[in-house]
């Protein structure tokens, strides 16, 4: 084996053989500090913006929808105007034809 191989080998011995040490409870004012702490986070939440601007995005939306149907059914059809539109159309596409 390498020496640097066997360095490794001795320190992983070494780690195994060492006496394992439990943790302690945390002292009370700290899990006091915690959970204020996260209790409080809960408030700082930024998808509640997000959804209000999406909320806010789909009602102008809606808003636009509604008043471009209401504009469209509002104007009158086109009537002679339209017929002799089409009409011109058609007697220029004629002459433009051999």
């Amino acid at each position: 084996m390498k020496p640097s191989d066997e360095q490794l080998q001795r320190m992983l011995n070494d780690a195994a053989k060492a006496p394992v040490e439990v943790p302690g409870a945390p002292p009370l004012g700290l899990e006091t500090r915690v959970l204020a702490r996260w209790r409080a986070g809960k408030a700082e939440d930024d998808s509640a913006s997000l959804f209000a601007f999406f909320r806010h995005a789909m009602v102008g939306a809606s808003l636009v929808l509604a008043l471009s149907a209401a504009w469209s059914l509002s104007r009158p059809s086109g009537g002679a105007a339209g017929d002799e539109a089409a009409l011109l159309n058609y007697e220029i596409q004629q002459t433009l034809n051999p």
